[in-house]
């Protein structure tokens, strides 16, 4: 056992309230962390070192940063890549940032801000996010295609002959106001999973629903 306790720590911080591992890094998210003002959140990495037995800290805020922002409530890793959540960005219209390695220089690089094509004011895109290689989803529980807070995801695959990040939206075919459609998301190889917990099934109400999709290259 390993306990991991950031080196900056400071109260009400919410250090480990999302986390996420690959292999030998684990990645954390503090989203209330206050250094690009009160409630601008980051995020931790860190990298077992067999020589030393220890795990080397390396801190991620957004550049652009700013209070309120909730920068680190999602957060997952795959590989040498880390996304990063941050609901609260542009009066919670929403965000989610992309990190990737650079072992020549051995640091994280911020690669891409992650914005909704269609994104609005109170969306929180960003709420959830999940990694699996080149392929992101990232919830956006409050968006309202389908009524108040009914929800929505986008898939985000990389094309590295443009070097960007190809946008796919999901809603459900059955969604409704506040079925919170994107508070959860999962990804595994060509299957996506986002969860509804406000969906009504068979008419019972905030039963809630899970939703599998098949991603196509």
């Amino acid at each position: 056992e390993t306990k991991l306790t950031a080196s900056d720590a400071a109260a009400d911080d919410y250090f480990g309230l999302s986390v996420s591992a690959s292999g030998t890094t684990a990645l954390v998210g503090a989203y209330l962390d206050d250094d690009n003002g009160l409630d601008s959140g980051s995020a931790y990495i860190y990298q077992f070192d067999p020589s030393s037995n220890t795990w080397d800290e390396t801190k991620l805020s957004a550049s652009d940063g700013a209070a309120s922002d909730y920068f680190g409530y999602s957060v997952s890793i795959s590989g040498s890549t880390a996304a990063v959540g941050a609901y609260g960005d542009a009066s919670a219209t929403g965000s989610a940032y992309i990190y990737q390695f650079d072992p020549s220089s051995n640091t994280w690089l911020d690669e891409v801000k992650l914005t909704s094509s269609d994104g609005a004011v109170a969306d929180s895109f960003g709420y959830s996010v999940a990694i699996n290689g080149t392929t992101v989803i990232i919830g956006a529980k409050d968006d309202d295609d389908n009524g108040s807070a009914s929800g929505s995801a986008y898939i985000y695959q990389f094309d590295p002959s443009s070097y960007t990040w190809e946008e796919s939206k999901l809603t459900p075919s059955d969604g409704a106001a506040d079925d919170w459609f994107g508070e959860s998301v999962a990804i595994s190889g060509n299957t996506a999973a986002v969860g509804s917990k406000g969906n009504d099934h068979s008419a019972l109400t905030n039963s809630g629903s899970t939703y599998l999709f098949n991603i196509r290259e």
